[in-house]
């Protein structure tokens, strides 16, 4: 007789639907500010937004090693350029012409007018821009 228990999607996600876009979509980062965030895993995987240059050294050399043969971000960008996020947004809505016939009823998109799809254009931004700086 075993103890241990196969995991299930309950246990593991505290919702039976992998899949609910709902559940999915009301996880929200509690504090925007925090600097560390650790998530559940069967190990824990620990994730920084502490970018303080020389406070990991060793990641701070295997950076300063990679740039050499890659392009720098600190010399090799205009970082004095000013993006109008929601410029670009509506800009992207455009050009990819919509949503054209997406059926999206009863599904927590239905919802979303204009602002939210803005909102969400912008986020699609932020994180294309964050893998892009971090090499993904």
């Amino acid at each position: 007789m075993s103890t241990n228990t196969e995991p299930t999607n309950e246990r593991i996600l505290g919702r039976a639907e992998i899949d609910d876009l709902e559940a999915i979509l009301s996880i929200s980062a509690a504090d925007v500010d925090e600097a560390v965030r650790t998530v559940k895993d069967n190990a824990d995987a620990i994730f920084t937004w502490d970018y303080e240059k020389g406070r990991r050294p060793a990641l701070n050399k295997l950076y300063e090693k990679a740039k050499v043969s890659m392009w720098n971000g600190e010399t090799d960008l205009p970082w004095d350029t000013v993006v109008d996020q929601e410029k670009v947004a509506q800009d992207n809505m455009v050009l990819n012409g919509g949503l054209g016939e997406l059926d999206l009823a009863g599904t927590p998109f239905a919802k979303f007018g204009d602002k939210e799809w803005l909102q969400l254009g912008m986020e699609f931004q932020n994180w294309s821009l964050s893998q892009f700086m971090h090499g993904e």
